[in-house]
């Protein structure tokens, strides 16, 4: 918040004198000195500078890059709808604890009732049936990657609807990263001849382009709650029909607990849920659609790392290829981001 640059008048007067800073007139404004202090003071601004926002995405990446063996391994244990709603409710609840600890108050904008309820339910379920279901299916690494295309549907949208403009080495960053996303899938091994291998190649791309169309919402949205207090209320508006799609097609909750299936719970309601949740949010509303989802492009790269180590993916040569050329496309959207100027000459 700046500090207004103007003069106080109200009951101080005027006196004579030499010519004030507002024109010709002749007259300065009397005031006190608490008032004097207060027009003198520098504008302070309180949003937090963009590595901020970036070093968010950061933790987004290495997050959701983690989770996706550990989702592949979680619905071999877990129906896949009773996840997403342990997932979502377990979510909220922790996101509302917070906010509790925090003494934020937990009352949502109406401004912002719309957006939640969307976003509850068709950023967060809709996306996340379409990855557990295609799971089921799919090897984690290359699913993963599959769905971090929706930085291809991004840009356009961002331009057409937002007025996004992209900087020339974000636009190779662009062309390289997407280019890496290419060889990393190696559609010349894909096989479609199987209906149910297609079918789930079909939910990894809605999904993605639900990815797409979600962010440019969040960016154009003129926000009326914090990231902190709208996180869970947007997790709780997809838990209620998350509950209810478990119970009609996958009957009451029966699962095994053991220290396995707990630490996939937890991991889910706590890192991959509201802290997740919260730092897209936040990174949304100060830095462009499509400089967030270009950053994100990096989050196949941990996935496909964390698969081998964790799921025993093979690796071949253009995966590597493609993780490098990945990871160049990331880097040069950072860099060539106009408000990191001053990053940029510090790394130079």
């Amino acid at each position: 918040m700046y500090f207004p640059q103007t003069w106080l008048t109200g009951k101080a007067g005027f006196r004579e004198g030499r010519p004030s800073e507002l024109g010709p007139d002749t007259r300065t404004p009397i005031v006190s000195d608490d008032e004097s202090s207060f027009l003198n003071a520098r504008p302070v601004l309180t949003s937090p500078p963009r590595v901020y926002h970036y070093f968010l995405l950061g933790i987004v990446v290495l997050v959701l890059g983690f989770n996706w063996p550990i989702l592949h391994r979680g619905v071999e244990l877990i129906p896949p709808l009773w996840l997403i709603t342990l997932r979502l409710w377990g979510g909220a609840l922790i996101g509302f604890g917070i906010n509790a600890a925090a003494r934020k108050p937990a009352a949502l904008p109406r401004q912002d009732w719309k957006i939640i309820a969307v976003l509850g339910i068709f950023r967060l379920l809709t996306i996340f049936v379409l990855i557990f279901f295609a799971l089921q299916i799919l090897p984690p690494g290359r699913s993963g990657i599959l769905v971090w295309t929706g930085t291809l549907w991004t840009v356009p949208l961002a331009v057409a609807f937002l007025g996004e403009r992209l900087s020339r080495m974000q636009i190779w960053g662009l062309a390289i990263g997407m280019f890496g996303l290419g060889v990393v899938v190696e559609p010349w091994e894909l096989s479609l001849s199987e209906p149910r291998v297609l079918w789930g190649y079909l939910m990894l791309l809605g999904a993605a382009f639900s990815v797409a169309w979600t962010s440019v919402y969040i960016r154009s949205h003129s926000w009326g709650a914090t990231s902190l207090v709208s996180a869970p209320w947007q997790m709780l508006a997809g838990a209620a029909p998350a509950l209810a799609a478990a119970l009609a097609f996958s009957g009451p909750l029966d699962i095994e607990w053991t220290w396995e299936t707990a630490l996939i719970v937890v991991y889910q309601i706590t890192l991959a849920g509201p802290l997740a949740v919260w730092c897209q949010l936040e990174a949304f509303r100060h830095i462009p659609a499509v400089s967030v989802n270009l950053t994100l492009m990096a989050t196949p790269v941990v996935g496909l790392l964390s698969s081998w180590w964790l799921a025993d993916e093979a690796f071949t040569l253009p995966l590597w290829s493609g993780l490098f050329l990945i990871t160049a496309g990331v880097t040069a959207n950072v860099l060539g981001d106009e408000n990191m100027r001053p990053v940029r000459e510090k790394v130079t």
